[in-house]
């Protein structure tokens, strides 16, 4: 009897499997039926509701095909099919229990789109970079754009579908494919991995080897929040840091250097409005609240033909939509700062909102631990902190179209003794972003936004004898539309165009108290305008051969009301002026950007990339310091300063293994840059409205190599990343017109980051950095003519600082409140600097006042070991 059972089992599965393959045999099924008078559409209905097969199918395909008449009695599924569609000259294929209908001869060429977009199960926030591939007899794949949105074109039949995104559980599903559709796709979260995972991504995982596109890197705000942070607090710029390419500008700043340029050529934007001064006090904080960020991404030398504007690299950071199915409340308490972010639908799954705040008073901090006696403030009258407010909304207006408005407003009040005892700065920006997005059909997408950007900056000076403060401001508006056109399944087209205004205030003074008479003393403002368009093209020319071309063309004038000088040969007289009125053209200039991107695959697993891209910058940065001060003053260019212009050239090889666990890539690149600027020695900044006078301009170079290798799976995860690079300039009546480095030129710079994963409660994360040191232009004597004692300096930047390395660490534990079921807390703990390495910031040389002869030198450091406490919730 033991016996008999399994082998009745055997028996019975197996007519269970061939009664089933008989009811999906459209052969071996039958109906019956009757039409009267009805659309081929109607009679498909029909027979769907009579039977278990699904049709599917172009409607041009059946259209036009009516007054059926048709009655059968318990026949052939098969012959009714074939009665009712090969008569009307169609075709037919079954596919398990689809019945796909198409034109003769089209097995080949027909073909449909599917298209939608990629949200978050939990929370209906669009997902960015997210890969969506079909994969059938071949495979297609594709990635979301910034709105997360994608669009396939295949040919018909049965594929599988394929969704994922870092740090998100995969989407599989089949998907037969007969017509175009809308396919909107949810991935969840991974709750495991979701406070945990610490992954670089470059934008899926197309983009390693596959992707056209090179030197770009994407981060989400969860791989922000794993990486180790002084003051246990995340910081969106200082995280990018860590990557090839890109280092500080300045030792414990936000500010970043990329690929040899100044951190004036970095085009940073948030919800697509530039932000023209991204720091909180003094470059020691970013001015990005992370609890209210989702994505990040950075493109590096050669970036994509909808942006422009910069010469080194485009940063575009994307703020939270807002929960639309459910109210969420996350924050934050640090030592450094406190986060609070509301989210939540206003009409379920339809429309939302995100409202973020932070506040620090570092200040506080700083004053206490002068009186306790732990630190040197100078004073307990400090008072440096800043506070940022994130506010958006957004809302379906039906199934095709969609508005967003997102706003930005963060300030700073920073006075510091160490620093400066007789000045106190504030600063800050805003941007106001409205987006409209729409989608024409399923090829088709495009998004118009409105744009508003503001940065004002107020320098107030204590001493009695300098009675007034110096504000100055920067106001752009930008109106554009961009277009996503996938023409086939091998191209995509984007293309679009827009024009811009900025409005620059150089600086005026007014009296602080009224014990003076009023100073005021107003420089022009300095107005222009911009027109764009650009086109790029992405192809797929073979299996193994994809190529991106494209072109952005830029108008520019500077625009009056304005009196403008004119100057002898070297600047030193003025000979004549114009003034021109409000509105009126003084100088205008076109830039021309070519780029072009080509991939190839050597392997399923590796591919080459060589790239080449050239780009306009019309905003010039004055600035003698590498710290980027509020004072940093912007100015569009004139008839005195030419737009700068860089041409840039890389190559790289990518590779992954063990089922891209592990990635690796080197690139080499090489710029020239054109029109740079540096000051005049002893140059006189302040309140000068021959500002060009002070200014010289010439040439840039940068090259170097950047390597990358990067652990994606297990509970160990990380990279490792190194950068060899050289940037130096060169400019006649500087340094006797030799070249010299640039203060940021730093030769070596070293970055390893790795994540613990030891529970689903408990990760430990550690961070290592090595940098060459800064460049600095040092006193090297003195020397006396006249009578009067002064100092003698070495090259321009022929100093280099001590290299700067650090050891940070950090430990996230998570815990749960039992009484209230969707609380989730994190507690994390983190030193900064572990092993109390003195990384010198700055260095100031100054004449000895006990004897003029000798040269004092003073190095700011920035602190020494940093222990933090911070505790995230979220319900």
């Amino acid at each position: 009897m033991k016996r008999i059972i399994p082998i009745l089992l055997l028996v019975s599965c197996a007519l269970l499997i061939i009664n089933r393959s008989h009811a999906q045999d459209i052969s071996k099924e039958t109906i019956s039926i009757d039409l009267k008078n009805v659309t081929l559409k109607e009679a498909l209905n029909t027979i769907e509701k009579l039977t278990r097969f699904k049709f599917t199918y172009k409607s041009a395909v059946i259209a036009g095909i009516r007054n059926i008449r048709y009655q059968q009695q318990h026949v052939p599924v098969k012959k009714v099919l074939d009665d009712l569609l090969l008569q009307n000259g169609l075709q037919y294929e079954q596919v398990q229990t689809y019945i796909i209908i198409k034109k003769p001869g089209g097995t080949g060429a027909q073909t449909a789109t599917v298209y939608g977009f990629v949200t978050v199960v939990q929370s209906g926030e669009a997902l960015i970079g997210s890969t969506v591939s079909l994969t059938g007899p071949k495979t297609y794949t594709t990635l979301t754009n910034a709105y997360g949105f994608y669009s396939l074109t295949v040919p018909v039949g049965e594929y599988v579908l394929n969704s994922s995104h870092v740090g998100f559980t995969e989407h599989i599903e089949n998907l037969v494919i007969g017509e175009n559709q809308r396919h909107p796709i949810a991935l969840p979260v991974k709750e495991a991995d979701t406070m945990q995972a610490v992954i670089v991504s470059s934008a899926g995982k197309k983009s390693m080897v596959q992707n056209v596109i090179t030197g770009n890197h994407r981060l989400s705000t969860l791989e922000i929040k794993r990486i180790a942070m002084g003051g246990s607090e995340p910081d969106v710029l200082k995280s990018l840091q860590f990557l090839p390419g890109i280092q500080s500008a300045a030792e414990g700043t936000t500010n970043l250097s990329v690929r040899g340029g100044s951190y004036d050529q970095n085009l940073i934007l948030l919800d697509e409005a530039p932000v023209y001064n991204p720091t909180h006090s003094l470059g020691f904080f970013s001015a990005f609240n992370t609890d209210a960020l989702k994505d990040v991404a950075i493109y590096k030398g050669v970036f994509p033909a909808q942006y422009g504007g910069r010469l080194s690299s485009v940063i575009d950071i994307r703020m939270k939509e807002g929960n639309n199915k459910q109210h969420a409340l996350t924050g934050g308490i640090g030592l450094i700062a406190s986060r609070l972010t509301w989210e939540g639908p206003i009409k379920k799954e339809r429309s939302s909102f995100m409202i973020s705040g932070r506040y620090s008073n570092t200040g506080a901090l700083l004053n206490t631990a002068y009186r306790l006696k732990v630190i040197d403030a100078g004073t307990s009258r400090n008072k440096v902190s800043f506070y940022d407010l994130n506010a958006k909304f957004n809302t379906a207006l039906g199934r095709r179209d969609h508005l967003y408005l997102s706003a930005y407003t963060g300030y700073d009040n920073f006075y510091l003794l160490p620093l400066d005892m007789e000045t106190r700065t504030n600063w800050g920006n805003t941007t106001v972003t409205a987006r409209w997005n729409h989608v024409f059909n399923t090829r088709l997408f495009a998004n118009t936004s409105l744009l508003y950007s503001q940065y004002k900056y107020t320098h107030i000076m204590l001493d009695s004898a300098r009675d007034f403060s110096w504000r100055a401001s920067l106001k752009e508006v930008t109106l554009k539309t961009d277009f996503d056109w996938s023409t086939n399944k091998n191209s995509l087209l984007k293309f679009g165009a827009g024009i811009s205004t900025q409005d620059v205030l150089p600086g005026k003074t007014i009296s602080v108290t009224d014990h003076k008479p009023d100073q005021r003393i107003s420089l022009n403002n300095r107005r222009s305008a911009q027109v764009f368009v650009y086109l790029n093209h992405e192809q797929k020319i073979n299996k193994r051969i994809s190529v991106s071309y494209g072109i952005r063309a830029t108008g520019f004038a500077a625009l009056g009301d304005a009196l403008v000088y004119q100057y002898n040969a070297d600047t030193s007289l003025v000979t004549d002026s114009t003034y021109y009125g409000k509105g009126k053209i003084i100088t205008s200039y076109f830039g021309a950007e070519p780029k072009a991107t080509a991939r190839v695959l050597l392997s399923a697993t590796a591919s080459l990339k060589l790239a080449y891209g050239r780009n306009y910058q019309f905003q010039h940065l004055l600035t003698n310091s590498s710290v980027g001060l509020p004072t940093d003053l912007w100015m569009p260019s004139n008839t005195h300063f030419k737009p700068q212009y860089s041409d840039h050239y890389s190559a790289g090889v990518f590779k992954t293994f063990a089922g891209e666990a592990w990635e690796t890539s080197m690139e080499v690149y090489y710029r020239q840059s054109h029109n740079v600027i540096d000051y005049r020695d002893n140059a006189d900044l302040f309140l000068n409205d021959k500002i060009e006078t002070q200014v010289l301009t010439g040439q840039a170079k940068g090259y170097g190599v950047e390597l990358l290798v990067k652990k994606n799976k297990g509970v160990s995860r990380g990279w490792i990343s190194y950068t060899w690079s050289k940037a130096t300039r060169q400019i006649d009546g500087v340094n006797n017109g030799d070249w010299y480095p640039a203060s940021y030129d730093r030769r070596h710079n070293l970055s390893i980051v790795y994540n613990q994963t030891l529970s689903k409660r408990l990760s430990l994360s550690a961070n290592w950095v090595f940098r060459s040191g800064n460049r600095a232009t040092v006193p090297l004597g003195t020397y006396a003519f006249n009578g009067i004692r002064s100092l003698y300096y070495s090259t321009r930047n022929g100093y280099s600082l001590p290299a700067h390395h650090r050891l940070d660490l950090s430990a996230s534990w998570q815990s749960r409140i039992k009484a209230i079921k969707q609380f989730e807390g994190e507690w994390v703990i983190s030193v900064y600097n572990v092993y109390n390495r003195r990384n010198i910031v700055a260095l100031f040389a100054r004449q000895d006042p006990a004897n003029y002869s000798y040269v004092k030198t003073y190095q700011v450091n920035f602190g020494g070991i940093i222990p933090s406490i911070a505790y995230n919730f979220k319900f």
